[in-house]
């Protein structure tokens, strides 16, 4: 990857040079706030003499009105940097006449945005095909499949569902924990090393997975089920809420081409910032991404983990999610402020309606109330970034 060069860096060290008379400007306020609540015998609270809290909690002064010092400098900074982290002291260094302060905080790097018409881009456009609608409606019906145990003494066969006791043992022998597991064997959806340990299995085999570190799982198997389907006419038709077979496989086809054109969307604007990311990388700011990889899991549905390594890749998958749309927006935002979009309020009904909104007036009333309606104006203004940067990329049209 390119080097980032330090303005479009998120993460700023900087020394401060705090002056001594500064500081000691600072005490004599410190010292004045001590004198409200500290107690010495012989004096009333608020009434202790100011040069016997001096001497007492010298250092105590010392050190806050060093910290109020700095934090006045800081605010200053705050009108040359766009500080969007709390500021971290990383060394305080006393000279003869100041105090040298290291001090690293997170920005708003700096955008640059390329010449958007050098930019190419593949367009996919998903068809849908009668395979398509088939497969959706063949996993639907699996959805309403009833399990049947098997009674007779056969081997594991591909589709079965396999109910056994997992035991999970570490490197140095010890059972760490055991469970009851669900299994659809199927080769290209299960662990390669789980699938090849369950062939040729039966009822009350056992099967063992060796993983490198030394650790493994055993599986003592229980019972084999297989899926009778429902028949897939009109009444399974009607079941799923449609009023026949072929009206099923139209609103399905519907739905499915819905996505399609959904996903060729994400993947196209995916392709566009990563295009303007690679002539102009930068940085984004940590709190940023934690923020948005917080978001992400909050509206997800997190998966139940086996292993400490599937948690970590499931975590690193997410974060790169959130790295990306930080990115992403850093982008938006600046094309926002370089081409000053603003929008309408018709802009704002007509995002509504597209977005499935159907009283988009009632919605923003609504939005108000809540203090919502600057976000929506917001996703609008980033909506009509993207438009204008669509509008100029150079884009090749691949139908799949």
């Amino acid at each position: 990857m390119a080097v980032i060069p330090d303005e479009r860096k998120a993460l700023r060290e900087l020394k401060l040079q705090i002056e001594k008379l500064k500081v000691l400007e600072e005490e004599d306020k410190v010292a004045l706030e001590f004198q409200k609540f500290v107690e010495i015998p012989g004096f009333r609270k608020g009434k202790v003499p100011i040069s016997l809290i001096k001497q007492k909690y010298k250092e105590d002064i010392k050190n806050e009105a060093i910290k109020s010092a700095i934090r006045q400098k800081i605010d200053e900074l705050r009108s040359e940097y766009e500080i969007v982290s709390d500021v971290g002291i990383k060394d305080i260094h006393e000279a003869d006449n100041s105090y040298e302060v290291l001090i690293e905080f997170e920005v708003i790097p700096k955008i640059e945005l390329p010449d958007f018409t050098n930019i190419q881009v593949d367009r996919k456009i998903y068809k849908v095909s009668d395979l398509d609608v088939a497969e959706y409606i063949e996993n639907l019906r699996k959805k309403f499949s009833e399990e049947v145990k098997v009674e007779e003494d056969r081997e594991i066969q591909d589709d079965d569902i396999i109910i056994a006791k997992m035991e999970d043992y570490d490197k140095d022998g010890n059972l760490v924990s055991s469970e009851d597991v669900y299994i659809e064997y199927k080769k290209d959806e299960i662990d390669e090393r789980l699938y090849r340990a369950l062939a040729n299995k039966k009822v009350n085999d056992i099967a063992e997975v060796k993983f490198d570190d030394g650790s493994r799982q055993v599986f003592k198997i229980q019972e084999i089920k297989v899926r009778k389907l429902p028949e897939l006419n009109d009444e399974f038709a009607q079941i799923n809420g449609y009023m026949d077979l072929e009206e099923m496989k139209q609103k399905i086809r519907e739905m499915l081409e819905k996505e399609a054109k959904v996903r060729g969307e994400f993947e196209y604007e995916t392709q566009i910032i990563d295009k303007i990311y690679e002539a102009y990388p930068f940085q984004p700011p940590s709190k940023f991404v934690i923020n948005a990889y917080e978001n992400i899991v909050k509206n997800m549905e997190v998966p139940k983990f086996n292993r400490k390594e599937e948690e970590k890749a499931f975590q690193e998958q997410v974060l790169s999610l959130a790295y990306k749309s930080v990115i992403r927006e850093l982008i938006l935002r600046e094309v926002i402020k370089q081409k000053s979009i603003e929008v309408s309020d018709e802009e704002v009904i007509e995002y509504l309606k597209q977005r499935g909104e159907e009283n988009p007036e009632e919605y923003i009333k609504r939005s108000k109330q809540r203090g919502q309606y600057e976000s929506i104006i917001e996703s609008v203004k980033m909506k009509k970034a993207f438009d204008y940067i669509k509008n100029l990329v150079r884009t090749k049209v691949i139908v799949e």
